[in-house]
């Protein structure tokens, strides 16, 4: 398996999230769940950065540092909302459901895999692969893509936790800064920054490997389509639907890029 990045990669990130769910489980806790999902990141990117050729060449330092900086950084913020909160409450109907709830880190183990097949194709690449990757014009292209994604999701993030952790916006939808331009700048950052990460990785990739472009397409779709902005959207219509102010926000605000999406 040390010979098969891809194998090794999935057996990582499966087996470390159905770890975590044999606690969580037998705790009936979920406040490991999204901690764990941004945790996965960076541990396959310590993984891959340590385990193949040599660690110390700038390009594999920069493409690692990407994921395990956003990792560390949702991480911290996730696990400081939900001890908040207290507990998340989309697990209600199937936490005390062993294959419900354990079937839940599995699929989440997946998908993080998906995401990250860029760059554990290109930190397990060869000395010279990363050689002509680190004087291609992708990784400033795709680290300056990642850094502005990086930086709207940690302010949108940060603006949205703010506005929500003030009692006197009890009751009202957020509208300010970020979210003035758009409804769901977090989404647009996060999807921003996953793009720049393949297009970093570009240089190394032949062959099959260009298909690790699933990773942004995978990303952007589980936001658009299924987990992040439906799921969103149908809490916010339940909660501020009533307002005329929010049906005009809704009316006037893109959901991801302003004046087109």
């Amino acid at each position: 398996m040390l010979s098969n990045p891809i194998l090794l990669s999935l057996f990582v990130s499966v087996t470390f999230n159905l770890l975590i769910f044999l606690f969580a489980f037998k705790y009936q806790t979920d406040k490991l769940t999204d901690i764990t999902y941004a945790f996965t990141f960076g541990l396959i990117a310590l993984v891959f950065f340590y385990l193949y050729h040599e660690n110390t060449h700038p390009y594999r330092m920069i493409l690692a540092a990407m994921p395990v900086l956003w990792a560390t950084r949702l991480g911290a913020y996730l696990f400081r909302r939900v001890l908040l909160k207290g507990k998340d409450h989309r697990f209600d109907v199937f936490r005390h459901i062993w294959w419900r709830f354990g079937r839940f880190f599995i699929i989440q183990g997946v998908s993080i895999w998906v995401i990250a097949l860029p760059y554990i194709v290109a930190l397990s690449s060869t000395t010279e692969q990363v050689d002509y990757a680190y004087q291609s014009i992708c990784l400033p292209i795709g680290a300056t893509i990642f850094l502005l994604g990086f930086l709207i999701e940690t302010i949108a993030d940060a603006q949205k936790f703010k506005f929500r952790s003030d009692p006197i916006n009890e009751g009202k939808f957020m509208a300010e800064g970020l979210f003035s331009i758009v409804r769901f700048p977090n989404y647009t950052g996060e999807i921003m920054l996953w793009t720049g990460i393949f297009i970093a990785t570009i240089p190394v990739l032949k062959g099959i490997e260009w298909a690790t472009i699933i990773s942004p397409i995978w990303i952007a779709g589980l936001l658009i389509g299924l987990s992040g902005i439906p799921f969103l959207e149908r809490s916010n219509q339940k909660r501020y639907g009533h307002l005329d102010a929010f049906q005009k926000y809704k009316k006037d605000t893109k959901k991801l890029i302003p004046g087109m999406y």
